[in-house]
């Protein structure tokens, strides 16, 4: 089990190596393109934002490890899958990127280009 400040500072050091990267969300091209995906297919930017991209208030709580149940806290990829599906469908142009990771699940978030 990872301590808060563990995770906290795994974060940090991710959204370093994500800016130096140049990393930023995910833009689905359309929603039959998520059943084709692994399981998450987007960029760990951790508390890393990109230019021209603002986080919504939208994100999803999942289970990273494909061993998660339908009664848990964290959301399987199968659920996750299908409210993305939704939430893509109506926020064409949103992306998508890992901004917080413990070692069983992620928060997964969604961006908004700005112009």
């Amino acid at each position: 089990m990872m301590s808060l400040q563990a995770i906290i500072a795994l974060n940090q050091e991710i959204a370093v190596e994500a800016a130096q990267d140049g990393l930023v969300p995910y833009v689905p091209f359309n929603t039959d393109e998520i059943d084709y995906w692994p399981p998450i297919p987007f960029p760990n930017l951790g508390f890393f934002g990109p230019d021209n991209w603002e986080k919504t208030e939208q994100s999803w709580f999942v289970d990273k490890t494909g061993q998660g149940r339908s009664n848990e806290p964290a959301l399987t990829v199968d659920q996750f899958k299908r409210e993305l599906r939704s939430y893509v469908r109506e926020n064409l142009g949103h992306g998508f990127a890992i901004t917080e990771e413990g070692p069983f699940q992620v928060y997964i978030s969604a961006f908004r280009p700005i112009n």
